[in-house]
């Protein structure tokens, strides 16, 4: 057989993948092994490529994400070189779904943009699928940004994107989406709670879901049938449609959306008083988990089941199931840990199509500092991941100093680690092998009978020693004479250090002493992270003593509740400001202006919003260098945190860009705002000899001010301050434009 027939037998092969991919993923995924080795023995790019695609593609399909995101990008650097648009799209879109899936909002976010571009040229260029077009693309993007929005519980976004790619669909008999855009629908108009619209569109989708024999959606159209007959208190429907859900969902879909539709049917049954029946299911969730080694769903039914025999008063049982919610918690921290790991090895791909392609991103700086941003976010979870799996094993005094010092020393500069264990009886400290320069030493054990030292005074008032310059800040925590007396005992050539005590249900148990030869060694980041670990070198310093002698108290569980929600409330602060400015960024303030809207347009108060941007930025970045600019976007920054006011809300909307929401401000009090802000930067004198209205940095403003309602929308009121930002630029530079409603 001649190399030609080959590559029509392969081309015939990749086709009728592509037809059950979504139906089968598994006979999709051998038929494509077949059509990549096949591909692969006559060095056939092209079927190699798409080969790997489809092989991608199925593995979203059953959950594989990384695998996925693998083999995409092993196949898009072809795609994009060959200039061939529906497969550089489906490509695009496939990374959009799997970042989104593992909780990259934002990288699948960039991803969805990108496949939105290559959409409009899918009819202009070469195509591997002759039913391919710009409008099928375009729907299932939409529809995919539409979810990403809905996720983020973006209900407005989403319901203008999941419309777009409805009414597109719909002029093409819903065929591109075989009925996804009106489940997506429906399922929206669930979450505004318009049960009868949700429910109508559910079974519209189920009619086009059969039409077009797409079977693994049925299921989730019979659950959404079966949710909004329950809030409607149809109960016999919802009984009907719930049994419907789980013949189907065992007989076609993968076992995580089986145990989503149990948990469903669990807080239905448990909803209607039906404890006997709702436990039974809740257990065959649990069970299916553990069978099938889901990490999450296994922690997310052991802790419904741990509040469920906790409210039997069964709390021997209730604590079982929340050592096992913990547990499996810690693991899959761990396990998505990983997963931000291999999401930077995968970055190194994305800078390699950015730096060939430069036309499809062009902003590389900017991929770098979001880069930066998340290796710093996963070296934070990497190492407090870390610690908790090696410590929560660990009972080994000694070997709990060994753990903490290798995870410390990878994020920050220390010339001295010690741990000591508070005897309170004797009023001592004594200390576990002492780690100075790298090596382990003796250390005597400290008098804490009087405030004669920093372990003292650590252990006395129960909170942080933490200086920075020994010479300049000692006086904050003892006197001159005191000072000279713990100098000439100890003998310290250390500048900089941190005394943390380890607490265990509000009790002090030790000391742990972090120190370096260096001034100005510990920034505010190195501080908190080290708060983090303390907790659980308390914990585990406490195991260990203890000998692993566990409290069976229900009430231990909530303290450790209330630690995981500090941490937790810790890393969504990361999320929602600015890494540079340590302002709010766009996604905290989308947040408050959705708040703050839905509640003026109940109280009909007056909101003004002033957005402005750095006059000529672009060429202050090009002639002063990024360094200079991001300075220069850090001083303006702290100037607009600075404005003494009583009530508002600055955030940085992007780039150069910064917003100003002022609540209760008429439209003369928000000029005044932003007259007195221009002033400010002005008086700042930040040099910038290539604007062209002036020799220092300079602002262009635009406000507008309204009553909320809901004839407006949130996006027409921000385009109105954009439009006026436009006219000051328009008009010159340097100045403020306004726009009332």
């Amino acid at each position: 057989m001649n190399t030609e027939t080959n590559i029509n037998e392969i081309d015939m092969l990749l086709l009728k993948i592509n037809e059950v991919r979504y139906n089968n993923p598994e006979k999709a995924i051998k038929l494509s092994l077949e059509a990549l080795s096949l591909s692969e023995s006559i060095n056939y790019a092209l079927g190699v490529a798409a080969s790997k695609h489809m092989i991608s593609s199925c593995y979203y399909t059953i959950g594989n994400y990384e695998e996925a995101i693998s083999l995409t990008f092993d196949s898009l650097d072809f795609f994009i070189k060959e200039n061939i648009y529906d497969l550089q799209w489906s490509s695009y879109n496939l990374l959009g779904n799997s970042f989104s899936e593992l909780g990259d909002y934002e990288r699948g976010m960039d991803f969805y943009n990108n496949a939105e571009e290559i959409a409009y040229l899918v009819d202009d260029g070469k195509k591997f699928d002759t039913n391919s077009s710009k409008e099928k693309a375009m729907v299932r993007t939409l529809n995919n940004i539409a979810e990403n929005y809905k996720l983020l519980k973006a209900y407005d976004e989403s319901l203008e994107y999941c419309n777009r790619a409805y009414d597109i669909d719909k002029n093409y008999d819903f065929q591109f989406s075989k009925g996804v855009t009106i489940l997506s629908l429906g399922e929206l108009y669930y979450l505004l709670q318009d049960y009868d619209k949700a429910n109508t569109l559910s079974f519209r989708a189920l009619e086009y879901f059969k039409k077009y024999n797409y079977t693994l959606g049925q299921p989730e159209c019979y659950k959404l049938a079966a949710l909004t007959y329950w809030k409607k208190n149809d109960f016999d429907k919802a009984d009907e449609y719930f049994n419907i859900t789980i013949d189907r969902i065992e007989a076609q879909s993968s076992p995580y959306n089986e145990i989503d539709v149990y948990i469903n049917y669990y807080q239905y049954l448990k909803d209607r008083n039906n404890l006997e029946k709702s436990l039974t299911i809740l257990h065959k969730a649990y069970d299916l988990s553990i069978k099938n080694n889901f990490v999450e769903k296994i922690s997310e039914t052991a802790s419904i089941l741990s509040i469920f025999y906790a409210e039997l008063k069964d709390f021997q049982t209730a604590f079982n199931y929340f050592n096992m919610h913990l547990e499996n918690e810690r693991i899959n921290a761990a396990y998505l840990n990983k997963h931000r790991v291999n999401n930077l090895n995968i970055s190194k791909k994305i800078k390699k199509i950015e730096l060939e392609k430069k036309e499809i991103i062009d902003n590389n700086e900017n991929l770098q500092r979001k880069s930066e941003s998340l290796q710093m976010v996963v070296e934070k979870l990497s190492i407090i991941s870390e610690l908790g799996q090696k410590i929560t094993s660990n009972l080994d005094l000694d070997s709990i100093i060994d753990i903490l010092y290798s995870s410390i020393k990878d994020f920050m500069d220390l010339t001295y680690l010690s741990i000591g264990l508070y005897d309170e009886e004797n009023s001592v400290v004594n200390y576990l092998d002492v780690i100075e320069h790298g090596k382990k030493k003796k250390k005597k054990s400290t008098n804490v009978e009087n405030q004669s030292n920093f372990t003292s005074i650590c252990i006395e008032t129960e909170d942080f020693v933490i200086i920075n310059d020994m010479n300049k800040e000692f006086s904050k925590y003892m006197d001159s004479e005191t000072y000279q007396a713990v100098m000439d005992k100890d003998q310290y050539e250390l500048q900089s250090l941190i005394f943390c005590p380890l607490k265990v249900n509000s009790k002090v148990i030790g000391v742990m002493s972090i120190q370096s030869e260096e001034k100005n060694s510990f920034t505010s980041y190195h501080v908190e992270m080290v708060k983090s670990l303390s907790s659980y070198a308390a914990i585990a310093i406490n195991n260990a003593i203890k000998s692993k002698q566990l409290e069976m108290e229900i009430e231990k569980t909530h303290a450790v509740q209330f630690e995981l929600k500090k941490l937790n409330e810790k890393l969504l602060f990361l999320s929602e400001n600015d890494s540079m400015t340590k302002i709010p960024n766009r996604r905290k303030l989308d947040k408050y202006l959705y708040e703050l809207w839905e509640k003026y347009v109940q109280e009909k108060k007056v909101l003004s919003l002033i957005i402005f941007d750095i006059d000529n930025f672009k060429e202050y970045n090009d002639n002063y260098g990024h360094i200079a600019g991001d300075k220069c976007i850090v001083t303006i920054a702290n100037i607009l945190s600075s404005v003494k006011d009583e009530n508002y809300f600055p955030a940085r909307y992007g780039g150069d860009e910064f917003v100003v929401v002022l609540p209760e401000y008429q439209l003369d009090r928000a000029l005044d705002f932003g007259e007195s802000l221009k002033q400010k930067v002005a008086m700042a004198n930040i040099p910038h000899k290539f604007s062209t209205v002036s020799d220092k940095v300079t602002l262009s403003i635009g406000i507008t001010s309204l009553v909320p309602s809901n004839d407006l929308t949130i996006n027409e009121f921000m385009n109105k301050a954009d439009d006026a930002l436009y006219l000051a630029k328009k008009r010159g530079k340097n100045q403020i434009a306004s726009f009332i409603n």
